[in-house]
């Protein structure tokens, strides 16, 4: 058995995070970045957007939705994206629990990676946001959207019904 092997198989596996439990992380940080301080945006309420803008006319491309996050295809979500972070890296022993999660934008939780909170915040120090009115007070990264496209629509996949039950929808 090959190093990468043995070491896959002595990883051990975290489960899928339960929606609902998604959903708090992001509220109780006001769906903003923990890392960067900046809003983070739902993927699945781009998707329902995308699809909205098809299904009006528009005809010519549109990069708000892509499945996988390319930068190509989904330049806000390849940036911001709403993700969950563990604030000590479940691989170097951190909790797998509600107390060791943060929202995190997609480009910070790849950056941090499993690095140290200290040291990630060393490496790559968080730059104030300069907004002239304070910190957003409303934000909700797209949720709401969703959950008024989403209802209206019968090709929901399995895991879009899902997060509208954790939104409270």
């Amino acid at each position: 058995m090959d190093t990468i092997a043995i070491m896959a198989a002595r990883r051990p596996t975290r489960p899928a995070l339960p929606y609902d439990l998604q959903v708090r992380v992001f509220r109780n940080d006001g769906w903003l970045c923990r890392w960067c301080h900046r809003p983070v945006v739902f993927a699945p309420a781009l998707r329902l957007l995308q699809e909205l803008a098809r299904e009006r006319g528009h005809r010519g491309p549109l990069a708000y939705h892509d499945a996988r996050w390319r930068r190509d295809r989904a330049p806000l979500l390849d940036h911001l994206g709403a993700v969950v972070d563990h604030v000590e890296a479940f691989s170097r022993g951190g909790a797998h629990d509600e107390a060791n999660f943060v929202t995190a934008c997609n480009k910070c939780n790849a950056r941090k990676n499993n690095v140290r909170v200290d040291e990630f915040q060393r490496a790559v120090p968080a730059r104030p946001v300069k907004g002239k009115y304070g910190e957003p007070e409303a934000w909700d990264g797209f949720s709401a959207l969703f959950r008024l496209l989403a209802p209206s629509r019968d090709d929901l996949s399995a895991s879009e019904k899902e997060w509208l039950r954790a939104l409270g929808g």
